[in-house]
């Protein structure tokens, strides 16, 4: 029978309809395709690459290089555009957008040593405090897309880094709802949501000391996983290196069960932590990580309502998730 659950953060509603899947293993992908693009040919493969050629002073480490985005989302020219006139919205879309790019062309993220992770998520950190001086940016979020399903244009393994001059719409519901959920009672909504994850068990994949990664209760798409700190704490610039290194052991071990049990699906992850300017938000926000298989395509309900029908329950993903790979 299908059931309607709520995010408890944004109050937005989903569908759990399990039986138009028959069972989690319905989920693992066919063999992916070798790569399409000749690392010869590639323009973020060092040292010839011309997309290398354009890597950001001071921002290189030994496996991992920043560049500007070739055609980005937000940019940093200040003139301002006003297209709307009267009664629509439109200004410049001021800020900065950024390439996160490895080395290696060959690099999976859930074959990767820890030790690169490391690099990968300190990068994140390190660009996120740089764009934080800049005053007319609000947001910044580090994404990581795989796969054609899930927006990726490149082959060439790559995160992204976006900083704008806005609060994004989900994040912004987000904050909204963790203000009101404190306004009422007088907790955090994210440490409420650890602890109700570790009494009942059953959503819960990996946990560290520091850090739990669970199946989310009101999932949009099947096998979503949050990883969440333990410690409540509103921005993931502020992490520390040991803390960045039990995120990336957690995290690891996520990408290493949807890798080896869904036969390395197509995904985005993405890091929702507190807007750049500080005041309140650091009291009742708690930054975390989504991670989001892209298996399933939303349809004209989806569209038209905004209500997403996930056709995996998530206590059922965690436990597949959970077992070891027999395959």
């Amino acid at each position: 029978m299908p059931k309607l659950r709520q995010n408890i953060i944004t109050g937005d509603w989903v569908v759990i309809s399990p039986e138009r899947a028959k069972r989690p293993e319905d989920f693992v992908v066919d063999k992916r395709e070798a790569k399409t693009q000749v690392k010869e040919n590639c323009p973020f493969c060092p040292p010839k690459g011309a997309a290398y050629k354009t890597k950001i002073p001071g921002c290189e480490t030994e496996h991992i290089y920043i560049i500007p985005n070739k055609f980005p989302a937000f940019v940093d020219q200040d003139e301002v555009i006003e297209e709307g006139g009267d009664f629509y919205s439109s200004y410049k879309s001021l800020g900065a957008h950024e390439v996160i790019s490895f080395k290696d062309h060959d690099v999976e993220l859930p074959d990767l040593d820890n030790s690169i992770l490391v690099e990968l998520f300190n990068a994140y950190r390190e660009r996120m405090i740089f764009h934080q001086r800049n005053p007319i940016i609000e947001y910044i979020m580090a994404i990581h897309n795989f796969g054609a399903e899930a927006g990726a244009s490149v082959d060439h393994p790559h995160s992204q880094l976006f900083a704008s001059s806005i609060i994004p719409n989900y994040v912004a519901r987000e904050l909204m709802g963790s203000k009101k959920f404190y306004s009422e009672n007088k907790e955090c909504v994210f440490c409420r949501l650890i602890k109700e994850e570790k009494d009942a068990g059953v959503r819960v994949i990996s946990e560290n000391s520091s850090f739990i990664a669970f199946a989310f209760f009101a999932a949009r798409f099947p096998f979503e996983v949050w990883i969440l700190p333990k410690k409540h704490t509103a921005r993931y610039e502020k992490i520390t290196s040991q803390e960045l290194k039990e995120l990336v052991e957690v995290f690891s071990v996520i990408m290493k069960k949807l890798a080896h049990r869904l036969n390395e699906p197509p995904y985005n992850y993405y890091i929702h932590t507190a807007p750049t300017k500080l005041g309140h938000p650091s009291i009742y926000y708690h930054w975390h990580l989504e991670i989001c298989p892209r298996l399933s395509k939303f349809g004209g309900y989806e569209l038209g309502s905004g209500v997403i029908i996930d056709i995996i329950s998530p206590e059922s993903a965690a436990e597949f998730l959970r077992k070891e790979n027999t395959g």
